[in-house]
Parts: structure tokens; C-alpha cells; sequence
């Protein structure tokens, strides 16, 4: 029955893989969404450092460098990942789809064991639930995020041990899971924990066949209740050694940013919900925002109808498991308590991740139905009631979905109402969910042909199942398998030829603006993690544990950052490649694939102690760095004013907005005019001519220099970023032409030249002061010396002055010195740190910079405390005390 269990899933997930022809069973890949953007960079990374002995607990491949605890904790720690270091790197995406299907099949399995003995029931039926469970909704529509997977092969063991918590006072199996549960993703965890709660108290009461005061069930399970609370506090204590150096991290992060409206008990959905009960729901067209998918195949939706109407289950009986289905559909419905269960910060995509805890619920009350038996134990027209009620609620819910989110969108057309207006299932689907469930009704109320009935309904399910599986990935863009082996070799080949991944004496980052791997996505790729998928320091990153303060840090020099977790290797300038310490810039579309920077004065070198009170403002990037060039000591006018000749307006045409992508295209109208805006200039100063928009009016995919295309590399609509408009000298007039539909906001845009002449000899001058790294020089230990002098008593380090960094100089501590501090206006008001700074004295200095990841040391003392604790309680209470009884019964 098990091996069934098992073997279901699997075969159901390999058949949707080979129609979908993904690898290994075609010529595709999963490099769609976070699948190709985090995921697979992610694992890959991870693969190289431990196979190349490179792994440290910090890394300068996660933007201008980060820990990278919180990114373990959050994406890789899963032991199925480990399937990755039997695949090269050229097939990690082999790897990843092997894991994908094991991991759903392994949800199966679990589930089964929940099945099997918590309600000591056995019997091919079981597969049933345990299937529709393991390819549920939520597994159709989040599967890609993989990471997820695993709370639900560890959810049905929880459950099963809060059951045996009641049953026998055993706190071992609920302990070991829920462990296990947190450590393999702390974020599903948290949600594991509230569930635990709620199901721990639903227990207590069912085992009340009456309605009994609260303190006397308190009295009767104390034992029990004593049990769930060392349980519980034991897994929290065991699992310290990754939560809190996690929350160390993602404290760090913008995630931590707070927002009202994330707390108002306003409901998140209507009646269209009910739509999820039937097949093809959700697409991934709708991932971004939709309704919960709560989809479990109809034949346990009717099976759930048929729980409340059966005459073989008790009223209190119904009662209480309606109040637990009510208590989890709560947390989905109300804002706030969604909030709360999504750790307090509302999903930036992918709403609803605790849905499948409500599916767990449903199916294990469907079950309770199945074991009533209904079609020898109900009558006609109490199945004519369940298959009324069924027809119903689906026939609202569709009904609903094309009437209440219009209504949504009418009250307010925001991005969340726009999205979940689109994401609503085709009518017609309807008529399809209304056929199976009368089919499915058919199927369950004949109590003749047992086996063969048990068979048809079996098969039903898998193809409602696997149908379901393959409508939720209609419209995804998978990648190239073939093209992904090709052009990663060609990129690795490439990055070799300037060290990329070494650590050696010369550290140094690597800007790769356009790799070939782009060529292997069908859907868009924005290289943000490429120095993770080739182990290389670069200065871009996507992530949810991305660090805010090196996120804003970079965007007030001018880089492009979408949104919390994305910073872009565009908006660069000479003057961010010294500070960042860019030594070489690559594109493989340009003849010259490799650019040495003359820019580069190494990953630290002294400056004058005034840099460190630099204050970088947001959406001034090219005004900071005036005052980081004054603070240097450069010339003034190196980088210079261009000077605005003529600004002309005029209203779009269709031909000038010919270049904005397509989503972001509207036509010229009288409520929402465009108008071409066309500066002329003369240029400053010989060298790189920028652009930056504080009001941030210029629609960058249709800027024109001289009437030839300027667009970036990265579709930046929107948003803020410097822009490089190319070499150009002293005294040149341009025309710089783009889209607007702010044309007054214009007259504030800035044109600035960083004169190459003057720059390039103050970068010669901070290369002479560089820190020259050790050879035993690491990531996480960093060894050199340099020399300071009267004019440069401080050591720049392009590295974020973020906690768990201690430096010495010359054997001596000392205190760390933020360099520059930075600012940011949105999402929230608020000032962060710059770079490392070390103070030096004059002559040579030997400096050490040290990295322990805060909050490590302490996690795992006690952890390893609760885990002792944990096994003297396991040996002598669940382990010795039974084999007492066992003598004592022979006597």
C-alpha cells in the first residue's frame, strides 16, 4: 500500500513530464519564474562551492556580498537537494525535475502513513486521498517553488504526532517532524507551528464525545496538553542553529518593512472561491495573484459534502470539524490573519502559500466520510442533498468569479484587483466540474462491484489530478535544455579567462552585463543571479533574503533595483566600478567580450576619513556622486553638467512609441497623454555621457541619442536608474529624445560626464594606496596590508558594514567605520549603512577582516542543549517506560 502511495504520484508526475516534454523525459527544462531565476543559480552555487572546497558562510557572489545563512535556510536545505551532486552542472535542471517528482511523490507517501494510523484504517481506498493530496492544487500551481514541497511531506508525520500526543502521551514523532519541518524551510515551519496549534486543539475537544467546559478538558489532556508543549518547545529549541542566524539575516532584509494595510481585518476574497473545487482553477498565468487552490478533485469535495450530511457522524461531531474548517478558511479569508500566518509580511507574488493546510483538513474530513460507508449508509435523498449541494456551491463559485472580482477592480483598479480580475477560471469550466461530480456521485453511491468501483473512481481521480496538473501549467515559458548546456559552457569558458571564480590574491568582481545563458529562457531573464550560477563576485543579486542596506547603498549610486529583492548590474559609472570593485566587464555580444576597467583600484584601498560622512540621498544618484568624487579628493568638474541648449515637447505618435514593450504600451489619449520630449545638449567634458531621472519621467525603451536607439539592456519602465548614453567629447551637441507622460518633470533630469581624462588619474592615485591581499586570503578571512598616509587614514572596503564583520590592524581590534551612509524614500523613510571602513595608521598596516555569521555560535549551543534533552526525555519516557510495562505485565 505504501509502495502504491508512492508510486502513483510518481508515475502521474513523470507522464505530465513527458507530455510537457521536460527533461529528463524531453528536450525542455523548468527555467521559468523562480525555477530559473533563484532556484537554479541557487543549487548550482551551492554544488560548486562544496565540490571546489570554496563554501564560506559568506559570500560576494549575493550582491556586493552577503552571509549566506539565510539564503541556506530558506531555499537548500531540503535533503533531497542533495540529489544535485550526482548531476554536472551543465543538467542541474535534471536534477531539480527528479527532485520535483520525488518530493511529490513523497507527499503521497506520508499522507498514506497519516491515513493508515491515525484512523487505523487500511485498504487500497487510502490511496485515493493520499494521491489527491500529493498533486492538490497547491502542488499544481507551486511546484516550481520547490522549496515548499517539503512542509508537505512533513505535515501529515505532525499530524500524526499530535494524534499519537493524545492517544499515548508520545511527543517523540511530533518533535522529530515538526523539527525537520523547520529546518528543511523555516518559513513553511512558522506556518507548521500555528497549524499545530490549531489542530492540537481540535483534538482535545474531539475526544469529548459531549460538549465538555474548557477546564475540564484541560484537566482530562493535561498529560497530553504537557507533552505538546515540551514537544513543541524542544523542535523550537533543536532548530535555534538555523533560526537565529536566519532571523539575524533576514532582519536585514526589506522584507521587514511594515505596512497598515497588511492588518486591517478586510476580507481577501468572495464566493468565487468555491471555484477552486473543481478542475483547472488556476493557471500560471494568475501566479502572481489569484484565489487560494484549494483543489482536491471532486470525488473529495462531494466526499466533504457528504461528511456534513451523513447520518453516521455525530452533530458535535460535524460541529467541531466545521469550526476547524471555518478557523483555517479564516486565515485565508481575512487580511490580517493571513498576514499573521505569512510570518507578518504580506507575499510579494504567490498569494495563499498556507492553503494547503486547509486541504489537508478537507481531505482528512473526506475521509472520515469514506469510512462511513455512504452508499450502504445514507439514503436517496440525503445523496440527492450531497450531490445538490455540490452542483451548488461550484455553480456560485463560477458564477461568482466572473461577477465579484469586476466589482473588486470597480472599488479600487489596483494591481492586486487588475491580476486577480484576469486570473479567474473560464466558465465553461463549469460544466466540466458539474460532469465529474455527478460521475464521481454515480461511482460513490453504488455499493455493488466494491473492487471495480474503488478502480474506476482511482483512475477518475488521477486524470482529474494529472488534467488539473497540466491546466496549471498551461502558458509557462520553459526553458531550452539543449541551449542551457551550450551556452553555459560557452559563458563558464569565458568568465575562466579573467579568474571569476578563484580566490586569490587579486580579488575582484566581474560585471557580466549580457551572458548567453539568456539565450536558454524563452520567458525574460535579467541575469540577476549569474554570479551565483558561475561562482563569481559580481554586484547584482535576486532573492528574498537579499540584504536592504546593500540593496539601497547601490541604487543611490544609480543601479537598477526593481523592488526589494532585485538589484541590477545596470545604472553603472566608472565611479561605482572602483567603488565596487569591478576589475573587468563582460558582454558576449559585443566584439570585444572582455573589458578591463581602468577604473579598478582593487576591493579596498585607503581614502581620506571624510568619505565616511558622505550622505547619499535616494533619487539623486548622479548628485552622490559629486560628493563622493569631492570627498576623494578629484577635480572639480570631473564629473561635469552637460549643458541644456533646448527642451522641445510634442505629442507622441504611434512611431515614437514603436520601441516600449508591449505591456507597457498605451496609445496617446486625451485623459493619458504621451509627449516626445527632446533635449539638446552640449556636452562637458570628454568621456561616458549619463543620464538619471529624479522624477523619474523617461520611458527608457524609447530614448533615442541622435536619432539611434539608446534603450538598456534591462527593461527599466518605471524606474529610476543612471544610463549610460556612450563616449562622448567635449563640446559635442546631441539630441536625446524619449517618451514621457510627465513632460514638466523633464526639465529636472540630469545629463552629467565623468570626464575619462581626469577620472582615470584619480583612480591611479587610490590604486597606489590598494590592499594587497594575502594568498591564504578567503571570503570570509581577509589578509593584507596597505599603506596609510596623513591625507588617507582610512581603508574603503567594498564590502557592506553589516554585522558579523571584526577587523584588526597590525594584531590590534578596531572598531569597523561605516563608510558613506545611505538613504531610502520608498517603501519606507530610512537610513542605512555604507561599506566597511578601518581606520589606519601611516605607513604599512596589516589588516584582517574576519566574518562569523551572528547568532550561529549561540543557535547551535542550544541546539544541541535541546536535542540532549530531547533524547534523555525520548529514552526514558517513550523508550524506557513502555519496556517497563512490558515486564511489569509479565510478572
Amino acid at each position: 500500500m505504501y509502495g502504491g502511495a508512492f508510486l502513483i504520484p510518481l508515475i502521474i508526475m513523470c507522464l505530465a513530464f513527458w507530455h510537457l516534454k521536460l527533461t529528463p523525459f524531453g528536450h525542455r527544462n523548468l527555467l521559468f519564474s523562480d525555477m530559473g531565476a533563484q532556484y537554479v543559480p541557487i543549487l548550482e552555487y551551492l554544488r560548486t562551492t562544496i565540490l571546489h572546497g570554496q563554501f564560506h558562510l559568506f559570500s560576494l557572489s549575493l550582491g556586493t556580498g552577503s552571509g549566506i545563512v539565510p539564503l541556506l535556510t530558506y531555499y537548500v536545505l531540503s535533503p533531497f537537494n542533495l540529489l544535485i551532486f550526482l548531476f554536472p552542472a551543465t543538467h542541474i535542471t535534471t536534477a531539480l525535475s527528479w527532485i520535483i517528482i520525488l518530493k511529490v511523490s513523497t507527499i503521497g507517501l506520508t499522507m498514506a502513513i497519516f491515513l493508515r494510523h491515525a484512523f487505523l484504517r487500511t485498504g487500497w481506498s487510502l490511496l485515493l486521498f493520499s494521491t489527491a493530496f500529493s498533486l492538490c492544487g497547491f502542488v499544481a500551481m507551486y511546484f516550481y517553488d520547490m522549496m515548499w514541497l517539503d512542509a508537505l511531506i512533513w505535515l501529515p508525520l505532525v499530524a500524526l504526532g499530535l494524534h499519537r500526543i493524545i492517544n499515548q502521551h508520545h511527543f517523540g514523532l511530533y518533535t522529530v517532524s515538526l523539527t525537520f519541518t523547520i529546518l528543511s524551510n523555516y518559513y513553511m515551519g512558522y506556518m507548521t507551528c500555528l497549524f499545530s496549534v490549531l489542530y492540537f486543539i481540535y483534538l482535545t475537544v474531539e475526544h469529548q464525545p459531549t460538549p465538555t467546559p474548557f477546564r475540564t478538558v484541560i484537566r482530562i489532556h493535561w498529560p497530553a496538553i504537557r507533552q505538546f508543549i515540551i514537544g513543541s518547545l524542544l523542535a523550537g529549541g533543536m532548530t535555534m542553529v538555523v533560526l537565529i542566524p536566519t532571523a539575524k539575516g533576514m532582519l536585514l532584509t526589506g522584507k521587514s518593512n511594515v505596512f497598515y494595510q497588511n492588518y486591517l481585518p478586510t476580507p481577501l476574497f468572495g464566493p468565487e472561491v468555491l471555484a477552486q473545487f473543481g478542475p483547472g482553477g488556476t493557471t500560471y498565468a494568475s501566479h502572481l495573484y489569484h484565489t487560494p487552490t484549494i483543489f482536491m478533485g471532486t470525488l473529495l469535495f462531494l466526499l466533504l459534502i457528504v461528511y456534513f450530511v451523513s447520518p453516521r457522524i455525530l452533530a458535535v461531531e460535524k460541529k467541531r470539524s466545521m469550526w476547524l474548517l471555518i478557523a483555517m478558511g479564516l486565515s485565508l479569508w481575512v487580511t490580517l490573519l493571513n498576514t499573521a500566518w505569512h510570518m507578518f509580511q504580506q507575499p510579494a507574488g504567490f498569494p495563499f502559500r498556507n492553503a494547503y493546510f486547509f486541504t489537508f483538513l478537507a481531505i482528512t474530513t473526506a475521509y472520515r466520510a469514506w469510512q462511513t460507508h455512504p452508499a450502504q449508509t445514507m439514503n436517496d435523498p440525503q445523496k440527492f442533498l450531497a450531490l445538490v449541494w455540490g452542483a451548488g456551491l461550484l455553480t456560485v463559485g463560477f458564477l461568482s468569479a466572473h461577477v465579484f472580482p469586476k466589482l473588486y477592480f470597480k472599488a479600487d483598479p489596483s494591481l492586486n484587483n487588475t491580476l486577480y480580475l484576469h486570473s479567474q477560471p473560464d466558465f465553461h469550466l463549469l460544466w466540466i466540474a458539474l460532469g465529474l461530480l455527478l460521475l464521481n456521485t454515480m461511482l460513490l453511491f453504488i455499493s455493488e462491484w466494491r473492487p471495480i468501483r474503488i478502480g474506476a473512481m482511482g483512475l477518475l481521480l488521477a486524470a482529474e489530478l494529472g488534467g488539473n496538473y497540466l491546466v496549471a501549467n498551461r502558458n509557462i515559458e520553459f526553458g531550452s535544455q539543449t541551449a542551457f548546456t551550450t551556452y553555459y559552457q560557452r559563458d563558464r569558458a569565458l568568465l575562466d579567462q579573467v579568474a571569476a571564480s578563484k580566490s586569490k590574491e587579486n580579488l575582484h568582481r566581474v560585471e557580466f552585463l549580457h551572458a548567453q545563458i539568456s539565450r536558454a529562457y524563452v520567458g525574460a531573464y535579467n541575469h540577476y543571479n549569474d554570479p551565483l550560477l558561475y561562482n563569481y563576485p559580481g554586484v547584482s543579486s535576486y532573492s528574498s533574503t537579499l540584504v536592504e542596506q546593500a540593496r539601497v547603498f547601490q541604487h543611490d549610486l544609480g543601479y537598477f533595483s526593481p523592488n526589494v529583492r532585485r538589484i541590477s548590474p545596470q545604472g553603472y559609472t566608472h565611479l561605482t566600478d572602483t567603488l565596487l570593485g569591478v576589475k573587468y566587464r563582460l558582454n558576449a555580444y559585443k566584439q570585444q567580450q572582455i573589458t578591463p576597467l581602468s577604473a579598478y583600484a582593487g576591493l579596498g584601498f585607503a581614502v581620506p576619513a571624510k568619505l565616511a560622512n558622505v550622505q547619499l540621498d535616494d533619487q539623486q544618484a548622479l548628485t552622490n556622486q559629486v560628493k563622493i568624487l569631492d570627498a576623494l579628493g578629484a577635480k572639480p568638474n570631473t564629473l561635469a553638467d552637460a549643458k541644456i541648449l533646448n527642451v522641445h515637447t510634442q505629442r507622441a505618435t504611434a512611431a515614437d512609441q514603436r520601441h516600449i514593450p508591449a505591456g507597457a504600451k498605451h496609445a496617446s489619449t486625451d485623459k493619458h497623454p504621451r509627449y516626445l520630449q527632446t533635449v539638446t545638449l552640449r556636452v562637458g567634458a570628454t568621456g561616458l555621457l549619463h543620464a538619471y531621472s529624479p522624477r523619474n519621467n523617461i520611458i527608457y525603451s524609447s530614448l533615442e541619442v541622435n536619432g539611434k536607439k539608446a534603450r538598456p539592456l534591462t527593461n527599466a519602465d518605471g524606474y529610476r536608474y543612471v544610463i549610460d548614453l556612450g563616449q562622448h567629447s567635449r563640446g559635442t551637441v546631441l539630441k536625446v529624445s524619449y517618451v514621457t507622460d510627465r513632460p514638466n518633470d523633464g526639465y529636472h533630469n540630469q545629463f552629467m560626464t565623468l570626464d575619462q581624462a581626469l577620472y582615470k588619474a584619480l583612480a591611479k592615485r587610490l590604486r597606489q594606496q590598494t590592499l594587497s591581499f594575502k594568498s591564504d586570503s578567503g571570503v570570509s578571512w581577509l589578509s593584507g596590508t596597505v599603506r596609510g598616509t596623513a591625507q588617507r587614514d582610512l581603508l574603503y572596503v567594498s564590502i557592506p558594514d553589516t554585522p558579523g564583520w571584526s577587523a584588526t590592524v597590525n594584531g590590534r581590534p578596531v572598531k569597523i567605520k561605516s563608510v558613506m551612509h545611505a538613504q531610502s524614500l520608498i517603501p519606507v523613510v530610512k537610513n542605512y549603512k555604507g561599506m566597511i571602513g578601518v581606520p589606519l595608521q601611516r605607513g604599512n598596516n596589516h589588516v584582517v577582516l574576519k566574518y562569523r555569521t551572528p547568532g550561529l555560535r549561540l543557535g547551535a549551543v542550544i541546539s544541541l542543549a535541546c536535542f540532549a534533552v530531547f533524547l534523555l526525555l525520548w529514552f526514558s519516557g517513550e523508550w524506557m517506560r513502555p519496556l517497563s510495562s512490558k515486564h511489569a505485565a509479565k510478572k
